[in-house]
């Protein structure tokens, strides 16, 4: 990243969310007519970027997304928004109305403007886990994505890219130099009791056999296939959203969590004979090591959150969430039987951590 993608770059008004008129406005630069009025609800306001719902007849018609610049003061950011032409052209993402890397309306800042798809159930979204599979395939084979998230990648970086390995790399580095800094900055010495279980479990991933031949697949992905990042068309076909995290990966990246969260387990091998790119067995077994992976890195995003924890609330979420995720990654790492001593462990250390509120003096 240089310097020129930080956000502390934008100007005072660039960084003030955008009023009214200048959402109008935005609109008529951009020919864009709502079919009728239309009102605006700020639902996301990160340090590069804002997000505001544009609401007609009561219900969301789309969504506005600006970076708190030009394109040119945010290449990669920009280059990420414009991927949603090709996410909708691939039949993944939603619908783009219209877009602009320099916006008179708002000021030089460069929008994109996405029409709005409609939630979907949980119960709903498991009961089309067929189409979830065919939607991922579609993400995964789409040349026009490959292409363009490998712009930056040489030939060599492809040949010696290793995603599971640099996600072991990941984690390891979260835990034992982020959050170990964070924690002990904080005073929570519980971080040795912490870093015991993680590296008990990092270590017992390490030696799980990988039989089949490696997955050596690299693909367009979500990296994020939670329930609220599925909705539908006004058609009723089903669509992902939220695609910050869209980057080069293995398919386990997306297929693992979404089977591991919304499918029963009898059914995997079923569902992933829909999916063409890789061998059913191949991706049940990275699975064994990947899904867990990620939920250590998901428990080590959690253990940062704590020591920002200012309310009782915030504090026991974050530290019961540090439990339930590492405990997750136990269960799944020892098909269910999480040996003793962790068990005794994981509830000691949320326990441990909830005694220790607060770290901080309260708000006023």
């Amino acid at each position: 990243m240089t310097t020129q993608d930080t956000p502390n770059r934008s100007s005072r008004s660039q960084r003030r969310p955008a009023n009214r008129e200048a959402l109008d406005e935005l609109l008529r630069e951009l020919d864009i007519s709502p079919p009728g009025p239309a009102r605006y609800r700020l639902v996301s306001r990160w340090a590069a970027k804002h997000v505001w719902e544009v609401n007609v007849g009561g219900r969301p018609w789309a969504y506005i997304r600006y970076l708190l610049g030009p394109a040119g003061r945010f290449p990669h950011r920009w280059r990420h928004m414009r991927l949603g032409v090709l996410l909708n052209e691939a039949r993944v993402g939603p619908r783009i109305l219209g877009m602009t890397p320099e916006s008179e309306a708002l000021g030089g800042r460069a929008a994109i403007v996405e029409a709005a798809l409609e939630p979907i159930t949980r119960e709903e979204l498991e009961g089309r886990a067929v189409e979830v599979i065919a939607l991922f395939t579609r993400l995964h084979t789409s040349p026009a994505l490959l292409e363009a998230l490998s712009q930056d990648v040489t030939d060599t970086d492809r040949a010696l890219f290793s995603p599971l390995r640099e996600l072991f790399e990941e984690v390891h580095e979260r835990w034992f130099e982020a959050v170990r800094e964070r924690w002990l900055a904080a005073g929570l010495s519980e971080i040795k009791e912490a870093l015991w279980i993680v590296g008990e479990l990092l270590e017992r991933l390490r030696t799980l056999p990988l039989d089949t031949t490696r997955m050596e697949i690299v693909v367009p992905a979500h990296n994020d296939p939670n329930h609220g990042n599925f909705m539908v068309n006004r058609r009723g076909a089903l669509r992902m959203i939220d695609f910050e995290n869209l980057a080069l990966n293995n398919p386990v990246a997306d297929l693992g969590l979404f089977l591991t969260w919304y499918v029963d387990r009898d059914r995997h091998r079923e569902l992933l004979e829909h999916y063409p790119l890789a061998e059913p067995d191949a991706v049940l077994e990275r699975m064994r090591i990947w899904v867990p992976l990620r939920y250590l890195g998901i428990a080590a995003h959690w253990a940062a959150r704590l020591t920002r924890a200012r309310t009782p609330e915030t504090w026991e979420f974050a530290a019961s969430s540090v439990e339930e995720w590492l405990r997750g990654a136990a269960e799944l790492i020892f098909e269910g039987d999480v040996p003793p001593h962790l068990d005794r462990l994981l509830p000691g250390l949320r326990a441990a951590l909830l005694a220790r509120y607060p770290l901080h003096e309260p708000p006023a």
